[in-house]
């Protein structure tokens, strides 16, 4: 682990610092050239270069080695070099930081990425991950909770970009299938989230609560409050609760350890089918309230279940359903997808 750890100060891609390597970052640098095929083919022990390399096909022997630098840096891999001549490099996941954002990809491969024949995830779904970034990093997704929107309209958002940029990553959103294009008489184009969009939301998570272990320092959070938010209003719409119809519930999103002030709420009420519908200001009267630091819900929610600091005032079961039946809508395997169990990044190990 000395490479490793001394990697986690090193320039990482064009000079940005794996302290400063934000959940968008991360998602760039997995959906980038070689660099998840890489971290998917040392999943199962080390390997040497030349082996790395037959193990991911359609790259150089050089690209792979370059590659294989940028996940150094973030010491998510280790280099080790054997003596002889010539040289040779075994290339291997770092303990645990690196055998954790492996199982984390895997299992969100395995339950929301389209595979090959042969089991290989293609380039496109590799590259989909950088589109999800962007859509995390652009904001639309804040815009998107609260329904459909056209071009326009996302175009006043909060993120500086102009109405033609909006307009292209859209489009580009839409044919990743993260957002669903619908036209209409006199209405032109509008854009809604897709469930992949929302189930994407897993893979946010889980990036935050690795940064949160091995990148953010002085107890931060993997995510802010504003995001954390963010990312319960879009996966809110997934779950059904029909035995709890008609009620209300509340999210409280206080503080983080490291000195922050900021917070936030989410609120969602059940409609008479069960479904569950976000609310942009509170219900008159809340059935429930869960309260808990971006920590300890990201816990919750990857894990599936109620966990120490998450304080429910009411009908605690309504949040353990919710929770249970989130971690089952983002983590089972699609029906088109590989067999392999998802089960890596339920919280098999909770690390503080």
């Amino acid at each position: 682990m000395a490479e490793a750890a001394s990697g986690l100060q090193e320039e990482v891609d064009g000079g940005s610092l794996i302290g400063e390597l934000t959940t968008a970052d991360v998602l760039r640098v997995l959906g980038a050239g070689a660099t998840g095929p890489i971290l998917m083919a040392l999943g199962d022990g080390p390997l040497r270069t030349k082996e790395l390399t037959r193990r991911v096909p359609g790259y150089t022997p050089r690209t792979v080695y370059r590659y294989s630098g940028k996940l150094a840096g973030l010491g998510v891999i280790a280099r080790e070099e054997e003596p002889g001549v010539p040289s040779k490099v075994v290339h291997s996941l770092t303990e645990p930081c690196g055998r954790e954002l492996h199982d984390l990809v895997h299992a969100y491969a395995d339950a929301s990425l389209t595979r090959m024949n042969n089991g290989e995830l293609d380039a496109h779904a590799w590259s989909s991950l950088a589109l999800l970034a962007d859509l995390w990093e652009s904001g639309m997704l804040e815009q998107l909770n609260s329904g459909p929107k056209s071009p326009t309209e996302l175009a006043r958002g909060d993120h500086g970009l102009s109405y033609h940029q909006v307009n292209r990553r859209a489009g580009l959103f839409a044919i990743a299938g993260f957002l669903h294009e619908s036209s209409s008489a006199g209405n032109g184009r509008s854009y809604s989230l897709t469930d992949k969009a929302r189930r994407a939301m897993a893979l946010v998570a889980a990036v935050g609560r690795w940064r949160r272990r091995y990148v953010v320092s002085n107890g931060g959070a993997g995510l802010t409050p504003r995001e954390a938010g963010g990312l319960l209003r879009t996966i809110l719409p997934l779950v059904a609760l029909p035995e709890y119809a008609e009620k209300s519930f509340g999210i409280d999103i206080v503080p983080v350890d490291d000195g922050s002030s900021e917070r936030e709420e989410v609120w969602a009420r059940i409609g008479p089918e069960g479904q569950v519908i976000v609310c942009a200001a509170p219900p008159a009267e809340l059935d429930v309230r869960a309260q808990g630091s971006v920590s300890t819900l990201g816990d919750a929610f990857l894990n599936g279940r109620c966990v120490e600091g998450l304080h429910v005032e009411g009908d605690q079961g309504l949040i353990q359903d919710w929770l249970e039946r989130s971690h089952s809508s983002l983590w089972a395997r699609l029906a088109e997808v590989s067999p392999t169990p998802a089960e890596a990044v339920a919280g098999g190990r909770d690390r503080t």
